[in-house]
């Protein structure tokens, strides 16, 4: 019998944090009251060359955070990032916008705890991502035959009201603290993801509780 009261993170108090940041030899990022904590994923840009050992478009995890600096392991390969000089340019982070991706594929339904941080503020539209592969998608990377997910309704249980997937539930977390639950069907889905679009402010925490009957 699995246990269907646990719940699982797909995020963990989010908000798309985004700040400068300086990178030494030690491995060790600095950025001033960053606001990041351990778990976090990241992506890098800068305007001009990165520190060697940090690379574009990839997803980064958040490692032993101090106030003002972390350190960054490879999400892809679970490989701690071994920094070889202080790049060139401007380097920026950004929070992910993608979630943890969970797997659900024994269980019949799953339930969807979205709360927002309490501020007053939150102000972001999520969608909600699911797909039937065996092996986790890449849901941050761009769907094709062999990394296929798909935007997947929701119900929401007080009120009854389903938002298809191309709405995900856009305009509900709009300038105010927002709590709620969903439900989704998930007979047959494997793995199931949000994102966060049309980030404006606040944070939001989406738990999933995967039920058997």
């Amino acid at each position: 019998m699995r246990d269907v009261s646990v719940l699982k993170t797909i995020f963990d108090a989010i908000g798309i944090k985004t700040a400068a940041f300086t990178a030494a030899i030690t491995d060790i990022i600095t950025s001033a009251a960053h606001g990041l904590k351990n778990g976090d994923m990241v992506v890098l840009t800068t305007t001009d060359t990165l520190p060697d050992g940090l690379a574009l478009a990839t997803v980064y995890l958040v490692h032993q955070a101090t106030t003002d600096t972390f350190e960054l392991i490879n999400k892809a390969t679970g490989a701690s990032v071994d920094i070889t000089d202080a790049g060139t340019g401007t380097h920026t982070f950004t929070m992910h916008d993608v979630g943890n991706a969970i797997n659900v594929e024994y269980y019949k339904n799953c339930e969807l705890m979205v709360d927002t941080d309490g501020d007053a503020d939150a102000e972001m539209d999520i969608y909600f991502l699911a797909s039937y592969q065996k092996e986790a998608p890449d849901f941050s990377a761009a769907q094709s035959a062999d990394n296929s997910y798909f935007k997947v309704m929701v119900k929401n249980i007080d009120s009854a009201t389903t938002y298809a997937g191309s709405t995900g539930i856009a305009a509900l977390i709009n300038g105010n603290d927002y709590h709620s639950a969903f439900n989704v069907e998930a007979n047959g889905i494997v793995w199931l993801c949000a994102i966060i679009d049309g980030y404006v402010a606040g944070e939001v925490t989406i738990k999933v509780k995967p039920n058997s009957d």
